[in-house]
C-alpha cells in the first residue's frame, strides 16, 4: 500500500517532458484495458446505464476478481467513476466510447471500405466519381464524414488516398 502512494506522489512531480511521454503510455493503456470482447462489453454496459456492481458481474459472467479488475483499470485511466454505489462514465470515458462506437461502426462497414479502396486501387477514376462510390456504398454519416473530412488534406493519387 505504501509504494503506491510513493507512486502516486511521484507522478505529481513529472516534469512537462515527462508528461507527454505518459500520454502516449496512457493512449496504449486505453486499448490495453479495452483490447477483449468481454471488457468492451462491459464498459459499453457501464456506459449506456452504468448499472451497479452486481448487475454488470451477472450481465458479463465475468468473476468477481475479474470484474474488479477490469473495473480497475478503467477506473484508473479515467474512463469510469464510482458514484453513489454505481458506475459512471466519465467525460473522456465518453469521448473513449464514442471512439469505440466508430471503430464498431467501420467494423461493420468493413467490406464496403475495403471495395471503396479497391475500386480506387485499380481504376483511375476522377475524385467526383470516388465520392459518388462511397455515397452509395456508406450509409453511416459519421463513417462518411470521416471519409470526407478536409481536415485530414487527403489527395486523391493513382486512386488511393493518401495523407499530406
Amino acid at each position: 500500500m505504501r509504494s503506491k502512494r510513493l507512486r502516486k506522489s511521484a507522478r505529481v512531480k513529472i516534469t512537462e517532458k515527462h508528461r507527454t511521454i505518459k500520454t502516449k503510455d496512457s493512449v496504449a493503456n486505453i486499448f490495453k484495458t479495452i483490447s477483449d470482447a468481454i471488457s468492451v462489453e462491459l464498459f459499453k454496459n457501464i456506459s449506456e446505464t452504468g448499472n451497479d456492481s452486481a448487475d454488470l458481474m451477472s450481465k458479463t459472467r465475468l468473476s468477481r476478481r475479474q470484474y474488479y479488475s477490469r473495473l480497475s483499470n478503467f477506473t484508473r485511466n479515467g474512463m469510469v467513476v464510482r458514484k453513489n454505489g454505481q458506475n459512471h462514465r466519465t467525460t473522456f470515458g465518453r469521448v473513449v466510447y464514442h471512439a469505440l462506437m466508430t471503430m464498431e461502426k467501420a467494423y461493420v462497414n468493413y467490406y464496403n471500405l475495403k471495395a471503396i479502396d479497391s475500386i480506387g486501387l485499380y481504376d483511375s477514376i476522377p475524385r467526383e466519381e470516388h465520392n459518388k462510390i462511397i455515397d452509395m456504398l456508406i450509409t453511416d454519416q459519421d463513417i462518411r464524414k470521416i471519409l470526407f473530412s478536409v481536415k485530414d488534406k487527403a489527395v486523391m493519387e493513382n486512386g488511393l488516398l493518401l495523407e499530406t
